[in-house]
């Protein structure tokens, strides 16, 4: 009877340490192929700001959070911020986020919210193009939506949640100067003071700028988050090179910003969020181009990365160290 008892006990253990080993579910590169190809195509006429094809867009990326477990947390119970901007001509743009949420688990920690962002407009029909016209915008940013949208459900449909929330922000508008981004930010449903950290994904469907298993983050030297996540234990051969001449620069070119910059006082200190944009690619000459198609992805890679990502942002969730700025012209925001 003894003898029968400690097993048990053992296997206990052994099945206490395996689930506390689960991690976030495995991305599948079919997946995003199939994603990716979906929000790229033609029929979706390259994703301009105000167009039919954008709603289409927002009612697919709610749908596919509410697939992956991720609950309302705008004020109004849904997943779609509606909000507009002047656009050209002084005309009045209507569009949306789509916006959901994992409720953290860890009591100490769940009034923090960590962002994970990804902008899924794009810039439409190229005039005076002859023959193919439509930029389809695979890498920017089909691609960031996407990996998005994959680790909403790997970590959603994983057997350990997550210890702070986890906001997942679908944006529009970045195209036109990170309209949507900034509008979530002026009217965002969980308080400023709150947030984590935003960590932004954009172009990350390449690998021949950087090889396999690299990617960069901007603003690496603003912050210490790139040196929170290169201390991940379960990196293996992935990669973040902080090397990166232009890093810098494209911090204030995508969504991040708009958490990084939340208001500047008279003495030029900049007050917001920590943040990032997390890529595999800076200025590629496809960007914006007709050229920007699916078929040229790397799938097997980006899967590999996006996996490393939901494991990554798992593991922040439970960190007990705080993100921080390091360089002086930036405070955080109260």
């Amino acid at each position: 009877m003894k003898k029968l008892y400690f097993t048990f006990i053992v296997l206990l253990l052994v099945i206490i340490s395996g689930r506390n080993k689960v991690s976030a579910q495995i991305v599948r590169a079919e997946d995003l192929k199939e994603w990716v190809s979906y929000l790229s195509s033609d029929e979706m006429r390259g994703r301009t700001n105000g167009s039919p094809e954008m709603k289409t867009a927002a009612e697919w990326i709610s749908k596919m959070f509410i697939e992956a477990g991720l609950k309302p947390v705008l004020n109004d119970g849904s997943y779609i911020q509606n909000y507009s901007f002047i656009g050209r001509q002084q005309q009045t743009t209507e569009e949306r986020n789509v916006i959901g949420s994992l409720p953290g688990s860890d009591p100490a920690l769940k009034d923090q919210y960590i962002i994970l962002s990804a902008h899924f407009d794009h810039i439409g029909i190229k005039k005076g193009v002859t023959g193919d016209s439509i930029c389809n915008g695979a890498d920017d940013n089909a691609a960031g939506t996407s990996a998005l949208i994959a680790i909403a459900r790997a970590i959603g449909m994983s057997a350990i949640k997550p210890g702070r929330s986890i906001v997942f922000a679908a944006f529009s508008g970045e195209e036109r100067g990170m309209k949507g981004s900034r509008y979530f930010v002026a009217n965002t449903p969980v308080p400023l003071s709150g947030i984590y950290a935003d960590l932004n994904f954009e172009m990350i469907g390449h690998s021949e700028s950087f090889g396999k298993h690299n990617f960069y983050m901007t603003g690496c030297k603003l912050s210490n988050l790139d040196d929170l996540i290169k201390s991940y234990p379960d990196a293996g051969e992935i990669t973040l090179i902080d090397t990166i001449q232009m890093a810098n620069s494209l911090f204030y070119a995508s969504d991040n910003i708009a958490f990084s910059r939340v208001s500047v006082s008279p003495e030029g200190i900049t007050s917001g969020i920590p943040s990032g944009t997390f890529a595999t690619t800076t200025m590629a000459p496809y960007i914006h181009s007709v050229t920007d198609e699916a078929d040229k992805f790397d799938f097997d890679n980006m899967a590999e990365l996006t996996t490393y990502f939901a494991k990554v942002v798992l593991w922040l969730s439970d960190s007990r160290q705080e993100v921080s700025w390091t360089d002086p012209a930036f405070t955080r925001a109260k």
